[in-house]
């Protein structure tokens, strides 16, 4: 398996969210040739954003490209975790990305109303034929994590993406402990937390910025990755990625990633 990457590109409205939306097309695909260009080889997606169309985009954008040089993660739906669907879902995100194989599939969400053990056993059998590199899943609880495992034979759980930003991190208790002591990657979701920090939280991120020579937003995505998680934020035009860039080649202290986690557990 190929090393995880600690940045990537999220594409979450690229060609819609729940519904398929071609008024942004050519610029989400301009702005992820642009981050592949610089550097950026994680290009995260799921078969549901934008109907779809979210996986054209990045077929398009990964087009003429070495395939070995882009990190490709696709997610199938929480509907579609029978074996057989699991098994459609892939085969459509294939044609949809129009590569040979998906780097690491994830399953999106966890569904209580299907088998766990039907969809591992699909995610393995994929695994088996050389279709995905990696078996991943999104938002599962630990005593989740542990059940999936527990049905995987030739393989494991290899990444589990979960939202992960200044002002949600209730996974430091539990999520983030069992990851770490079961070798399972974190890749964090909504780094910048949509942008939503209290006042408070703002002021200290500013005060970082200029200790650190940074911007607000780089403060706050280095906050994460610093602690070894992947992230995976939005990069819709040039200008947004050359910040998450900035992100790079640099780590906070721990004393000031504590400083930042105990501000936040201050204003819950």
């Amino acid at each position: 398996m190929k090393e995880i990457p600690l940045l990537g590109m999220g594409t979450w409205g690229m060609g819609g969210k729940f519904e398929r939306d071609e008024s942004n097309v050519n610029e989400s695909i301009t702005a992820l040739r642009y981050g592949l260009e610089h550097g950026i080889t994680m290009i995260d997606v799921a078969e549901i954003y934008g109907e779809g169309l979210s996986e054209e985009i990045v077929g398009e954008a990964i087009k003429n490209r070495d395939r070995q040089d882009v990190y490709i993660v696709s997610k199938v739906w929480k509907e579609n975790l029978h074996h057989n669907d699991v098994l459609r879902a892939y085969e459509g995100s294939l044609t949809r990305l129009k590569t040979d194989y998906i780097d690491l599939y994830l399953v999106h969400w966890p569904n209580p109303l299907i088998s766990l053990k039907e969809t591992m056993s699909a995610l393995e059998q994929l695994y088996d034929e050389g279709k995905i590199h990696a078996i991943g899943v999104s938002n599962f609880t630990p005593e989740l994590l542990e059940e999936g495992q527990s049905y995987l034979h030739h393989t494991r759980i290899s990444v589990h993406q979960i939202e992960y930003n200044l002002t949600h991190h209730e996974a430091d208790v539990g999520i983030i402990p069992y990851c770490h002591t079961n070798n399972i990657t974190l890749m964090g979701y909504r780094p910048y937390a949509k942008g939503k920090l209290t006042e408070s939280i703002s002021a200290l991120v500013e005060k970082l910025g200029q200790k650190y020579k940074k911007t607000a937003n780089q403060i706050t995505l280095n906050w994460v990755i610093s602690q070894g998680i992947s992230a995976i934020p939005k990069s819709s035009s040039t200008a947004h990625l050359n910040e998450n860039i900035g992100a790079l080649g640099w780590n906070l202290s721990q004393e000031d990633i504590e400083l930042l986690r105990n501000a936040t557990l201050l204003h819950k």
